[in-house]
């Protein structure tokens, strides 16, 4: 079972009808490891990665393009991102995978921010803010974003799963 961290409200993921990241985290049952970052969409990945949810709960919001989710190792790269993320950012999947989440910062990406995020991250715990980041044309934007720690059955962090949508400043 996926162990998540006890202060997760749902409440906090009002932003993202109809279905909440939460709700898709909860239903992430089992983990596990692998190298290859090739998927065509999220469903190929859950299934290489070895989750098993309830897909009907949550096919709307992974649809709907306003949704961002980024997937990463544990050591932060990405491993998977859906079509929302090329949309919101303008980078294709496979510009993304392998890169840190950070290449999407720039100049005005507030100290403030990263040091929050990292701090967080570092002690796998959920992240829940808003960040200045960049699109591929360098035009910057800013998004809510709530990072998730996922665990595996000996409670190993394995991955971490960030939803993302852009927000009017």
């Amino acid at each position: 079972m996926i162990n998540l961290s006890s202060s997760i409200s749902c409440d906090t993921f009002i932003e993202f009808p109809p279905v909440t990241p939460m709700l898709v985290a909860y239903e992430f049952m089992k983990i596990s490891r692998s190298d290859s970052n090739e998927f065509t969409n999220f469903e190929e990945f859950a299934q290489f990665k070895n989750w098993k949810f309830n897909l009907n709960k949550i096919k709307r919001f992974l649809q709907d393009r306003k949704n961002t989710i980024v997937v990463t190792c544990e050591k932060q790269k990405i491993e998977w991102v859906n079509k929302g993320f090329t949309r919101m950012t303008g980078y294709s999947s496979n510009e993304a995978i392998g890169q840190f989440p950070k290449f999407l910062q720039g100049s005005e990406t507030t100290l403030e921010a990263k040091i929050a995020i990292r701090s967080k991250l570092s002690v796998e715990e959920k992240y829940t803010g808003k960040i200045i980041n960049y699109r591929r044309n360098g035009e910057r934007y800013l998004c809510k974003v709530i990072i998730l720690p996922i665990y595996d059955n000996n409670d190993s962090l394995v991955n971490f799963i960030a939803f993302e949508r852009e927000v009017i400043a």
